[in-house]
């Protein structure tokens, strides 16, 4: 059985980073594909949704309801955060270059790096980078 994987979080959607992944980590939850998995609260789908200033639940059910990822991107024009080019691409920039910046972090991504079966690859710094190389889109 193939394993269902949301998009790239490099893949772009309005402008921002992360978008089209997080409407894709949404209708897998709405289908049950999650595994428990509450991504609303944890990293990149975290900020995302505070940077558009979304209530995660409303984003969901929105999501699920609606058929494609401009309809998706429309109602999130409606009911979110308006926010420049610059803003979003700043953000988009700070999101792309986020990197583990303490110990706990650093042996963390380590540890899910060596998981992945990326053990001393030197070449994968950042999250995305390492979602790259977890779901087997960057080798």
């Amino acid at each position: 059985m193939q394993k269902l994987l949301p998009r790239s979080p490099y893949d772009r959607l309005g402008g921002y980073v992360h978008l089209p992944r997080l409407i894709d980590k949404a209708k897998l939850q709405r289908k049950g594909l999650l595994d428990g998995y509450n991504y609303k609260t944890v990293g990149f789908d975290k900020h995302l949704l505070a940077f558009l200033k979304l209530n995660p639940d409303a984003f969901e059910e929105a999501a699920h309801r609606l058929d494609d990822d401009a309809a998706i991107l429309d109602w999130i024009s409606k009911n979110g955060a308006k926010h420049s080019p610059e803003a979003i691409e700043q953000w988009n920039e700070a999101m792309i270059s986020r990197r583990p910046d303490t110990a706990a972090k650093k042996a963390r991504f380590t540890h899910f790096l060596k998981e992945a079966g990326g053990g001393g690859r030197k070449d994968i710094r950042t999250y995305f980078d390492l979602i790259e190389f977890d779901e087997g889109r960057l080798k």
